[in-house]
């Protein structure tokens, strides 16, 4: 009854106060929920909450709610106020992916030109194109690095259609072996299987193994 009725407050302030006077955990939750309801994106919102795990979702949600405006910079300063920043990053960065899914890779590309100079983030492009591609994959689009616009794109493709080719290869090596990918109705790559997957095919299906695929060079 206590947190309905904080959670129906008209104000952030009076929300707060209602959450004040629950215990606990509760009492953080209801802090979080209300930050949330009333747009309240400041940190300060979340220095009120006391429980760690509380704490870093607080964060968590304020970082969504600013990159989903645009405030990318801000956005993954604020993870770093996590115990798990790294994926709170990664996370961001998938949302972005997602969000530009049905782009071409140059369209995506400039979707995530906000993001690519945001101090602790080195590898932004690469989370990203990584994101991408396996979001992507999972919609059902064919994965090519023909139209990538820069080296992590290319990198990204490479990977996801290694991992692909791994969990068929463990799935079933002797149907695998049998029926190549690049046979097979509706794989996951645009036109013919580029040759550095052609090897790992060949490769695995003649020691009966998965090779990683930095044992195989890349094209020239």
């Amino acid at each position: 009854m206590l947190l309905e009725r904080a959670l129906s407050a008209p104000d952030y302030g009076a929300a707060v106060a209602g959450c004040n006077a629950l215990e606990g955990v509760r009492a953080d939750r209801c802090r979080v929920e209300v930050a949330a309801l009333h747009g309240h994106d400041e940190l300060a919102a979340c220095a009120l909450v006391e429980d760690p795990m509380w704490k870093d979702e607080c964060v968590f949600q304020l970082a969504e709610r600013l990159a989903s405006r645009g405030e990318a910079g801000t956005a993954f300063e604020l993870c770093s106020h996590t115990r798990f920043s790294r994926e709170c990053s990664y996370h961001l960065l998938r949302e972005v992916a997602r969000g530009v899914l049905d782009r071409s890779p140059a369209e995506a590309a400039a979707a995530l030109g906000p993001w690519r100079s945001v101090k602790g983030v080195g590898d932004a492009s690469r989370l990203f194109w990584k994101a991408w591609f396996r979001e992507g994959r999972a919609k059902g689009r064919r994965v090519s690095a023909e139209d990538c616009p820069e080296p992590e794109c290319v990198d990204a493709a490479r990977e996801t259609l290694f991992e692909s080719l791994r969990a068929l290869h463990r799935a079933d090596p002797a149907g695998f072996c049998a029926r190549p990918p690049d046979a097979v109705e509706g794989w996951v790559w645009a036109g013919q299987a580029p040759e550095w997957s052609a090897r790992w095919v060949a490769d695995a299906c003649a020691r009966d193994a998965s090779p990683s695929p930095r044992a195989i060079p890349p094209p020239p």
